[in-house]
């Protein structure tokens, strides 16, 4: 098909191109003029920054096994079978496909008699994966919505992901590696996405996570090492709000009795469930839940999608036990649940929100009569400007990393080179026995980013000869 430029004829392509910059190039003074006007100049001279670093990603690529992927894609049909007979049992259909929107319509909100949150051009209920997360949440009585999610999301995984990576390799400039295509104006807080493949879209957590990561490899005589901004998002949090609990925490101010820094999951629990905060330090059902809590908030965090997100982690809770245990945590955190407040304030007076970098988004639906849609929009005026403070702490580390990081080691004849950014993580590949020295540096770019912060910013490297087998660095 002809979907790129690569694909058509000069004769074509070289016209189209032309006329294409020439447009460009005419708007651009209009374009400036409300880039100004808006007060986005900063964001925008820093988006640019960063484009020569994820235009190397693109360039250099990265090297699957596809002889591992080849087995976990045999793994993901036996799985894919299992959840079918999981689903035939279910729902008591022979041949019943969760892939089929109408199949799927009939059954929840026919047989289930479930309520209709939307509807295709057609005018049957919407059936795709936002939908059926929802409805998850409302309806925890009903498992077998998370097993149709769970059918779809393996089914994707292996059909459209795993079993297409040998036709990405085998493209231009076949060189083993697979080359991603990156874009930074496709999310609203400015995060990466990521198409042909998506290399974003890859488990982090989950049953198959460690197996996805292990068939990303390096070449001989390489290693993997990788630096990631540790609860960066709560940091963010913390400058936004200057809620003084999570301010002495991380700045190190907060102590138990014995002189010990407190460890925040161990703080909310001790809040919520009470006792001495000791019980806490260990993994159990009290800080597992105060760990949901805590690293939900930046994300809106409901009492449906606490009470679902327990569940997964083995700690029973209805949404009334959750909502009280969000309730006391922004008992804690004065600072935030204030925080909260102005943001939904600031996007009904405004109709749109400003975040640290400077970014506008408008808040649509923020003064709706329709509960779900307005609370939906209040979730997004104070949780966008939490994300994106994450995302511009990585944006401003990638711009050190290209100026200055990278130059350094390629100056001394040293193979560094950029593999991908996923979230709040960075990836490098280097050749092995640069690891320790690429550490320190790295550390440097990403701790010390030009920003006034409020709370200090902390890294956790490893390293490995793949994505899934990682060692941390002794740093």
């Amino acid at each position: 098909p002809e979907a790129t430029l690569d694909h058509v004829s000069p004769a074509i392509a070289i016209p189209y191109g032309c006329r294409d910059a020439d447009g460009t190039h005419r708007l651009l003074p209009e374009y400036s003029r409300r880039i100004d006007q808006l007060g986005l100049r900063a964001a925008y001279e820093l988006e640019l920054a960063t484009y020569p670093l994820l235009d190397r990603i693109q360039q250099i690529g990265i090297k699957p096994d596809l002889d591992h992927f080849r087995g976990l894609s045999d793994l993901l049909a036996y799985e894919i079978g299992n959840l079918q007979t999981q689903l035939e049992q279910q729902t008591g259909r022979v041949g019943f496909n969760a892939n089929s929107g109408d199949q799927v319509a009939a059954y929840i909100f026919g047989t289930l008699n479930l309520e209709e949150l939307k509807q295709t051009s057609s005018g049957r209920g919407s059936t795709n994966d936002k939908i059926l997360e929802a409805l998850e949440r409302e309806h925890p009585e009903h498992p077998v919505l998370s097993t149709i999610r769970t059918y779809r999301e393996t089914y994707k995984l292996k059909n459209t992901f795993v079993d297409r990576l040998p036709d990405f390799v085998h493209r231009w400039p076949f060189d083993g590696r697979i080359h991603t295509t990156l874009r930074t104006t496709r999310v609203v807080t400015g995060r990466l996405a990521a198409s042909d493949p998506n290399l974003l879209a890859q488990p982090e957590h989950g049953k198959f996570a460690s197996e996805f990561k292990r068939g990303w490899i390096c070449e001989p005589g390489h290693v993997i090492c990788q630096w990631d901004e540790s609860q960066v998002e709560l940091r963010g949090l913390a400058h936004l709000s200057q809620d003084p609990v999570l301010l002495a925490v991380y700045r190190g101010e907060a102590r138990n009795p014995d002189g010990s820094l407190i460890d925040l999951h161990a703080k909310l629990a001790q809040r919520i469930f009470g006792g001495p905060i000791e019980q806490y330090m260990h993994k159990c059902a009290g800080r597992l839940a105060a760990k949901a809590i805590n690293f939900g908030i930046p994300m809106g965090l409901t009492c449906r999608g606490l009470s679902v997100e327990l569940r997964k982690n083995g700690v029973e809770a209805d949404e009334d036990t959750a909502q009280k245990w969000l309730d006391e945590t922004l008992g804690l955190y004065t600072g935030v649940a204030a925080f909260m407040e102005r943001q939904k304030k600031e996007a009904r007076d405004n109709g749109f929100i400003r975040c640290m970098s400077g970014r506008i988004r408008y808040i649509g639906g923020i003064r709706s009569k329709d509960d779900r849609t307005r609370e939906e929009a209040e979730r997004f005026s104070f949780s966008t400007p939490v994300q994106e403070s994450a995302t511009l702490i990585m944006k401003q580390a990638e711009k050190i990393v290209w100026e200055d990081v990278l130059p350094y080691f390629w100056k001394r004849g040293h193979y560094v080179e950029p593999l991908i950014q996923i979230h709040d993580c960075l990836k490098l590949e280097a050749e092995d026995g640069l690891q320790d020295e690429l550490d320190v540096f790295m550390r440097e770019a990403m701790t010390n980013v030009p920003i006034s912060f409020s709370v200090p910013l902390d890294v956790a490297g490893e390293w490995g000869y793949n994505m899934a087998d990682v060692v941390e660095f002794a740093s």
